[in-house]
């Protein structure tokens, strides 16, 4: 019953939040930004991969489907709800960060508070690049045996689902990419069922992960691949049957990539506290990170100490939600000294009706909140 009424306000919530505001056709323009100039280019960028025909929420590809949105979507952009990135900027640079810059954010407010100006030159045409393989045409396309029926209106949660890949022997993987149906997937990630190796993840504005040059994983002959994935109703029910691309890497890679998972434990001192550490043995350069939060996750922090004592904060998430899951990506591997310890500290608040983690592949977990860090990592030359 408590989950029903939560779910159930969550909806009147998001309803009230993105319905239209009205954008008045006498308003005074006050602003040089245009929608066919500015706008519609930094939609495309940051919005039109869940806001375009036939995605998960309403179109906002035309200044007739974008202008009646005018205010819920500034108040979304203030709010930072929309783009859904989390990551405080500042804190690590990442590769697959669709939040909105600090110039974006001017055009866009300056173009809502100042008439939402169309132009008078066309805008230009939205390439929708889910419609291909970005990578290429792969060198192996899997599907899971049973496909996925996801009920109207369901809330948001995962679901775990194993792909055979049928391989005689073993392989190198340099990238993978993923196509689910867009109307209803959030989120995915993918790793090598039985050893945990993490292969990447999936979100409607970064689909594909390529490993940087010279860096693969080994898939291993006759490997299933865990796939977890996020799934939201639609307006009416989808079976969801998604595709898995794995690209090869030509020779075995000088320097392969290794997964550690660390599970956080709780402060003695602190309960709301959770504390994870990484020590490094030898020299490694961080690809990236995969955190997995518990219901009522407050905020949390990644940060790097190195051997020196010197310090960055890799990642700070102020306020955590779990709606839309991401890995972080950085757009260049991090350089891990011999002995540097990699720490993530989350604050974590009970009573919270959010959408669960996956269950853990090994049986392990329980009642209580659990946070783990999954991080992607190779020796460094």
């Amino acid at each position: 019953m408590k989950r029903g009424l939560a779910v159930a306000g969550f909806s009147l919530a998001l309803a009230w939040t993105l319905s239209p505001r009205p954008a008045y056709p006498h308003n005074p323009t006050t602003t040089t930004v245009l929608f066919n100039r500015e706008i519609a280019t930094l939609l495309q960028r940051k919005c039109l991969q869940c806001h375009a025909d036939g995605k998960m929420a309403m179109p906002l590809t035309t200044y007739a489907q974008a202008r009646p949105w005018a205010e819920a979507i500034k108040e979304e952009a203030l709010a930072r709800r929309m783009p859904p990135w989390p990551a405080e900027r500042g804190f690590g640079v990442f590769s697959n960060d669709i939040g909105l810059t600090p110039r974006e954010f001017e055009f866009l407010t300056s173009w809502i508070d100042g008439g939402v100006p169309e132009g008078t030159d066309p805008a230009p045409a939205f390439v929708d690049h889910g419609d291909h393989w970005t990578l290429g045409m792969p060198d192996l396309l899997v599907s899971p045996q049973t496909p996925s029926v996801i009920e109207m209106r369901s809330a948001p949660a995962f679901r775990h689902v194993t792909i055979e890949t049928d391989l005689a022997r073993d392989a190198w993987i340099r990238a993978i990419d993923f196509k689910p149906d867009v109307r209803v997937t959030r989120a995915a990630f993918f790793s090598i069922a039985g050893t945990g190796q993490f292969l990447g993840g999936w979100t409607p504005w970064q689909s594909s992960t390529e490993l940087p040059a010279g860096a693969a994983f080994k898939l291993p002959a006759h490997a299933r691949i865990a796939v977890d994935v996020m799934y939201a109703g639609a307006s009416q029910p989808v079976t969801d049957k998604p595709q898995l691309a794995l690209y090869y890497s030509p020779d075995a890679p000088s320097t392969p990539v290794m997964t550690t998972t660390v599970r956080a434990v709780a402060d003695t001192k602190t309960p709301e506290r959770f504390v994870a550490d990484f020590k490094t043995t030898e020299a490694r350069a961080l690809i990236s990170m995969r955190p997995e939060l518990p219901a009522g996750t407050r905020s949390f922090e990644i940060k790097l100490v190195r051997p020196d004592g010197s310090r960055d904060v890799l990642l700070w998430v102020k306020d955590a939600h779990q709606l839309w899951p991401t890995p972080y990506v950085f757009k260049n591997p991090v350089p891990l000294p011999a002995g540097a310890v990699l720490q993530a500290v989350a604050y974590i608040e009970s009573g919270a009706d959010l959408p669960p983690s996956p269950k853990p592949q090994n049986g392990e977990g329980g009642s209580g909140p659990r946070f783990t860090l999954t991080l992607n990592h190779y020796a460094a030359k």
